[in-house]
């Protein structure tokens, strides 16, 4: 890619058109249009089991079976294997948190650095300045961090990794009131920046709202509804999102 490290303000950060995804015979995913802009925060939403997770792993190129265009900084990338994804910039942080519960948090960060080489070490104080918890736990083994700092773990790694585009797979799932406001400040931080963009899976209303720009709800594995944020009001979360 020509000049991999600037990131165009004149096209989409990602473009998706008519993406298929399938399991064995199972369609998952019925042709999704969606586009990421720079600098900006997408939630993706919708009900259980409509096809969320499969979106992100189609971008990550995590999924078996794919048909259509993903388009990264005007490029296409989808028949990229997931590694080569990660090293143009499309970081991952996947429900579940994926850290190594064995290694201290100072050796899962250790890891994305080494990863990221001496631009990853650079960034390190910018993700203890982010989530102040992870400096103070550094010896610790991952596996004993509550479920709220082993999140924050996960999104430090992801970051030091220097994504151009962060996916967030449910973050807020299953941790406490008080972290789930330190990763939107954490969110609100980044984008300020202006050299980052965020897809966001969520469940979390409220915060999947007041963290984003713009929104996409799936239904049966297709968009179903887009716009901004702001439009989402509870007529909107009536239809589409209440289970």
């Amino acid at each position: 890619m020509s000049e991999d490290s600037q990131i165009s303000t004149k096209q989409p950060l990602l473009s998706i058109e008519n993406l298929k995804a399938s399991y064995d015979e199972s369609i998952i995913l019925r042709g999704i249009d969606m586009v990421v802009k720079p600098n900006s925060v997408v939630a993706l939403l919708g009900r259980n089991g409509v096809g969320k997770t499969s979106l992100l792993r189609s971008i990550m190129g995590l999924m078996p079976k794919t048909e259509g265009s993903i388009c990264f900084n005007g490029e296409p990338i989808q028949e990229l294997r997931s590694d080569q994804r990660a090293r143009l910039g499309l970081g991952y942080v996947p429900q579940g948190r994926d850290i190594f519960p064995n290694l201290t948090v100072q050796e899962n960060l250790e890891v994305s650095v080494s990863i990221a080489g001496q631009a990853g070490r650079d960034r390190l104080e910018e993700v203890y300045e982010l989530f102040p918890v992870i400096k103070e736990m550094l010896g610790r083994k991952g596996g004993v961090l509550s479920g709220g700092q082993q999140q924050q773990l996960a999104i430090g790694r992801a970051l030091l990794t220097n994504p151009k585009l962060l996916i967030l797979d449910e973050p807020t799932e299953g941790i406490q009131p008080s972290i789930i406001d330190q990763i939107e400040d954490a969110i609100h931080l980044l984008k300020q920046q202006g050299n980052l963009s965020i897809i966001l899976v969520e469940q979390y209303l409220d915060f999947a709202k007041a963290a984003s720009d713009e929104f996409y709800i799936l239904d049966r594995g297709s968009v179903v509804l887009a716009g901004e944020s702001d439009d989402l009001t509870s007529g909107v979360i009536d239809k589409y999102l209440t289970v």
